[in-house]
C-alpha cells in the first residue's frame, strides 16, 4: 500500500493543504501518508477531524508532537506548568517533513496554536535558546494532561514500527474535548479576566499568549488580586513607554520569569500606603468633628459614612458638629 500512495499524498500534503477545499472523505482516503527518506520509512498520518479544522500540513504535524508528548508522560519527563511538552526547532520540523517549506510549517504551527490544540512555550535553561516548547491546548486537553482513553486507528508511530500491535487499531485518540463542561461559565469569566490583564502589556511586545494567559490563571488561582495583576502589568506598561523596544521584555518570559512579582509587590505597597494617608485625613476629620471646628461644614457625605465606619465618631458626635450621619 506505501508503495502504491507514497507519492500522491505527499505531493497532496505539501502543495494543495493550505488551499484546497477538501471533504471528509478526501481527508480520509489519504489518512495515511507513507514517505521514504533514505533507506528508513517514516509513517506520516493525521486524524481527519483536525485536518477539517487546520489543514492537512498542521493535522500531520500536530500527530507527531501528541505522540512525543504521549512518550514524554509515559516517562515523566518534561512537566511543566501542569503539561507534558515535547520541544523543536522549524529547522529539525523541516527534517521530520521535507516536504514542507519552513513556511508551511510556520503556518501549520500558528494555525494549531489559533485553534487552541496546542500552545506554546519556552522552558530552556539557555536563556539563548529560543527552541519553542509545546503541549496540547484546552481544546485537547482540558485538564492539561493526556486523556489515555480508548485508541483506535492511532495515526503515528516512530520510524519503522507499526502504529499499534498487528490484528489492532486505534482511532482518534486526541479528538477535540467534547464532554460538557459544568463550570464552562466560570471558564469564561476567568478567561476574560486574564484576556483583560493580559491586554494591558505593551502591545507590540505580546508573544506567546496562551502561554501569558496560563500564567496569569495560575496566578489568580494562587490568589493574586485580578485587579492588582492588571495594575501590575499596566505599571510596566508605563514604566517601559520610553524604552527601546528591543529592552521591553517579551510578555511570555515577563510572566513565565516571575518579573511581574515586583509590580505586584510595588502596587500592594503603594495601596497600603494609600490607605494610612486615608487612615490620617480621616483621624484630622474626626479631630474637626469632635472640636466642631467650623470647617465641618466641608465633609462630604461619603467622609461622613467612613468616619461612623471607623468607628472613629459617634452619631452624636456628628449631629452635634452639624452634619448628618
Amino acid at each position: 500500500m506505501c508503495g502504491s500512495v507514497q507519492k500522491v499524498p505527499c505531493a497532496f500534503a505539501a502543495k494543495s493543504a493550505e488551499t484546497a477545499d477538501f471533504s471528509y472523505k478526501t481527508c480520509t482516503k489519504f489518512a495515511r501518508l507513507c514517505v521514504f527518506r533514505g533507506p528508513i520509512m517514516s509513517r506520516h498520518s493525521f486524524d481527519p477531524e483536525i485536518a477539517g479544522r487546520v489543514g492537512l500540513n498542521a493535522a500531520v504535524i500536530f500527530q507527531n508532537i501528541t505522540f512525543w508528548i504521549e512518550k514524554n508522560q509515559a516517562n515523566r519527563r518534561n512537566l511543566r506548568d501542569g503539561r507534558y511538552w515535547t520541544y523543536n526547532s522549524i529547522s529539525a520540523f523541516g527534517e521530520l517533513f521535507p516536504y514542507l517549506s519552513e513556511k508551511q510549517i510556520r503556518t501549520a504551527l500558528e494555525k494549531l496554536v489559533c485553534a487552541e490544540l496546542i500552545i506554546k512555550g519556552n522552558f530552556s535553561d539557555d536563556r539563548y535558546d529560543r527552541t519553542c516548547w509545546y503541549a496540547l491546548g484546552n481544546s485537547i486537553c482540558p485538564n492539561g494532561q493526556i486523556d489515555p482513553t480508548e485508541r483506535e486507528n492511532d495515526a503515528f508511530a516512530p520510524e519503522g514500527k507499526p502504529s499499534a500491535p498487528e490484528g489492532k487499531s486505534y482511532k482518534n485518540r486526541y479528538k477535540p474535548y467534547q464532554k460538557p463542561d459544568p463550570s464552562h461559565a466560570k471558564a469564561a469569566v476567568e478567561d476574560a479576566v486574564s484576556e483583560k490583564i493580559l491586554s494591558a502589556y505593551p502591545e507590540d511586545r505580546i508573544r506567546g499568549k496562551a502561554v501569558c494567559l496560563s500564567q496569569i490563571r495560575q496566578a489568580l488561582a494562587d490568589g493574586v488580586d485580578a485587579k492588582d495583576l492588571e495594575d501590575a502589568v499596566r505599571a510596566y506598561a508605563t514604566e517601559s513607554e520610553g524604552f527601546t523596544r528591543s529592552k521591553v521584555c517579551f510578555s511570555d518570559n515577563w510572566f513565565t520569569s516571575g518579573r511581574w512579582l515586583k509590580h505586584l509587590q510595588d502596587v500592594e505597597e503603594a495601596r497600603e500606603a494609600g490607605k494610612a494617608k486615608e487612615a490620617e485625613l480621616l483621624k484630622g476629620l474626626a479631630d474637626w468633628v469632635t472640636d466642631r471646628h467650623p470647617l465641618c461644614r466641608h465633609i462630604t457625605p461619603g467622609q461622613v459614612t467612613a468616619l461612623l465606619a471607623a468607628n472613629l465618631v459617634s452619631p452624636a458626635e456628628i449631629e452635634a458638629a452639624g452634619l448628618r450621619s
